[in-house]
């Protein structure tokens, strides 16, 4: 008996229907990856493109910063000559007497700085964490007296007597023995103001300081104090001390306390004229405002020895090193490897600008020390006087091009961008907007007002000629202090 074949039940004719799908079906599946293949393409061409685009801007802002590097700059901790932009360092909307940029050119960046001032006058940048003391002082900062017109070193050896001598050099073989030999030297600071609606002292803002005479001088920069009612000390063993302002100077950005205490650690102070770019540094300090980060170390080298950047307005010489700087380091040493202080940092660049798309580009190992040559001449007025007088009016000033005016349909020339309250200027009557016209009846660009304001003595009047809402009016200003205008 013969066996039946039975076809495999899923063996079957293929049908001309079925051919004719199977086609379309590949069609569509040769299309999807053509399309799939063009998207890829086109996402890598884009990506390419934009980067490109990115590295040219990036070209585009470091030219910027090797030729104006005084724009982008932020204090280190929450934050210019008189005529330039200079507000005050934890204040960003505050201005004495200083120029804007002209409206038409956009910011380079920021903050802070913050920054120049920390820039990045920084500025800006409010501590985001400071140790809570014990009890809050009910001590206020003592009255700045106010001293003789041009800093100089003072002649007093009992003074120079007090400075540190300079460590054995034997026994710094490493940077873990210079570090120890210098941090007992480093201290943080608190700033206390009075918090919102009660009339308690609450620590509102931090940074740091060195000790540089056994019987308690310590140095620090004003920013760091600004505003302060009471200022506390915070030591490398973790004591707080109640610490008394002998002075501080708003254009230098340099500040001196006075602390009682047995057995301080004073740094011997070295010579910032003497270094060269490449030379190893470090600096200790209190970064990002936190206990829990007190004396930390940064290592690197000097980037430049001397760059004189505008950082809220103030033009400064400054130190550059790629050394680690963070919001809290401010007003702490800069040390060589001889574990002698030759800067106190003061500031860095946070933001190198901008890409197409508004994203902000981060800059890396741009920090800013004051040298501590220039910073000793400061100390010793404000030790022996209290205070340095900088004239000013409290304003801030800028150019407007004929272009901008026809862009912004306003006046062209130098007008007010804005006033300190309680100021000078504000006292006087000048107001945000008005066009001057002249100084004591002469017309002068915006940088003669500058030096026309800077050579005049705090007490002394200067006739402004303003135009407002097409009037011309005169207004008297009596020039006053800048470390008093708040």
């Amino acid at each position: 008996m013969s066996r039946k074949i039975i076809p495999y039940p899923c063996d079957y004719r293929t049908t001309a229907s079925v051919r004719r799908a199977r086609r379309g079906g590949n069609v569509l599946v040769l299309v999807l990856c053509i399309l799939i293949a063009l998207l890829l393409g086109a996402g890598v061409f884009f990506a390419v493109t934009n980067d490109y685009r990115a590295l040219k801007q990036l070209d585009a802002v470091a030219e910027r910063m090797r030729t104006d590097v005084g724009n982008a700059i932020l204090p280190q901790n929450a934050q210019q000559p008189v005529g330039e932009v200079q507000p005050l360092p934890n204040d960003p909307d505050k201005a004495i007497d200083e120029p804007t940029p002209e409206p038409t050119q956009a910011p380079t960046a920021e903050p802070t700085a913050e920054p120049t001032a920390e820039p990045t006058a920084e500025p800006t940048a409010e501590p985001t964490a400071t140790p809570e003391p014990t009890a809050a002082p009910t001590i206020d900062a003592p009255s700045i007296i106010v001293p003789a017109m041009t800093p100089s070193p003072s002649s007093d050896p009992t003074y120079q007597e007090r400075m540190a001598q300079p460590f054995d050099e034997s026994s710094l073989n490493s940077l873990p023995d210079i570090i120890e030999a210098c941090a007992p030297g480093v201290v943080s600071i608190l700033n206390y103001q009075p918090a919102s609606r009660h009339r308690e002292l609450m620590p509102v803002a931090s940074g740091s300081g060195f000790i540089i005479t056994e019987d308690g001088y310590v140095i620090t920069n004003q920013h760091v104090i600004e505003g302060a009612r009471a200022i506390t000390v915070i030591l490398n063993d973790g004591q707080e001390l109640e610490a008394t302002l002998i002075g501080s100077d708003v254009m230098s950005d340099v500040a001196v306390l006075k602390i009682e205490h047995e057995d301080l650690k004073p740094l011997p102070i070295g010579d910032s004229d003497a270094l060269r770019v490449g030379e190893f540094v470090l600096a200790i300090g209190n970064p990002i405002d936190s206990d829990e980060l007190y004396g930390t170390a940064t290592f690197g080298i000097i980037s430049a020895t001397a760059r004189n950047i505008n950082i809220d307005g103030f033009t400064n010489e400054f130190v550059q090193t790629d050394a680690a700087i963070n919001p809290g380091n401010s007003g702490g040493p800069l040390i060589n490897m001889r574990g002698e202080v030759i800067g106190v940092t003061n500031a860095k660049y946070f933001l190198a600008g901008m890409d197409e798309y508004g994203n902000t580009l981060h800059s890396e190992g741009i920090g800013f020390a004051l040298p501590i040559k220039n910073v000793m001449v400061i100390v010793d007025q404000l030790i022996r006087d209290g205070a340095v007088p900088r004239p000013g009016i409290g304003v801030k000033i800028a150019t407007r091009s004929e272009e901008a005016a026809q862009v912004e349909g306003l006046p062209a020339g130098i007008y007010v961008d804005s006033v300190t309250e309680n100021g000078p200027a504000d006292i006087a009557g000048i107001q945000a907007g008005d066009i001057i016209k002249a100084l004591d009846g002469k017309e002068m660009t915006q940088d003669e007002m500058i030096l026309v304001i800077r050579a005049k003595t705090i007490g002394e009047s200067i006739t402004f000629t303003v135009e407002r809402n097409n009037q011309t009016l005169e207004i008297v200003v009596v020039v006053g202090d800048l470390n008093n205008i708040n």
